[in-house]
């Protein structure tokens, strides 16, 4: 797919929540910028204040904190087609709680908060676009809280397959595990019964 299409994806999400006209697309698409990450590379940083929305064209990136013994966790992986943004830094202006992280090379289309004030005021529905797709985020966050503090190892894994079917192809166990709250032994053992 090439870099327009994908583009156009962007747009397409956007048309599916409220219409956007022709010439509010051409402004939007000015407005992003194209960025490139290989495997490893930061999109952002705990501790940071989030000043990018971003839209994932490409790749697979993982959302993490640590526990207070420093463990790392992952709270969700984010794929082709979703937003990567720490929420609550972007519109708080809070500094991020979480890492953002490229688990392969990525491409994504960026919005920074700039450009992100100029389309709230020149994209008529763009603000009712962005609470609506917000709002669909953090109760997708909020079920895959719930789903990790009461679900059994089985059920967890099942779930992650439901959710990101291509993913356990793409990422590492260990992060498969990290995500699930179960050590690499017991994913083993799960993906055996499975």
């Amino acid at each position: 797919m090439t870099t327009p299409q994908k583009m156009d994806n962007l747009i397409a999400l956007f048309n599916s929540i409220l219409p956007i006209s022709q010439e509010e697309e051409l402004v939007i698409k000015k407005h992003l910028r194209l960025d490139s990450l290989v495997k490893k590379n930061q999109y952002h940083k705990k501790g940071q204040i989030c000043h990018t929305l971003g839209f994932v064209a490409e790749g697979v990136f993982k959302v993490s904190g640590y526990k207070p013994n420093g463990d790392e966790y992952i709270k969700y992986f984010v794929n082709e087609g979703h937003f990567l943004i720490d929420l609550d830094s972007f519109f708080y202006k809070t500094p991020s709680a979480e890492n953002i992280e490229a688990l392969t090379n990525s491409t994504v289309f960026t919005i920074a908060r700039s450009s992100f004030e100029i389309l709230e005021y020149e994209v008529r529905n763009f603000s009712k676009i962005i609470s609506t797709l917000k709002q669909k985020a953090l109760l997708e966050k909020l079920a895959i809280k719930n789903e990790m503090l009461v679900d059994d190892a089985l059920i967890k894994y099942q779930k992650f397959v439901q959710r990101y079917p291509a993913l356990a192809q793409r990422i590492s166990q260990r992060h498969i595990a990290l995500h699930l709250g179960i050590s690499e032994y017991t994913l083993s053992r799960v993906r055996a019964k499975k």
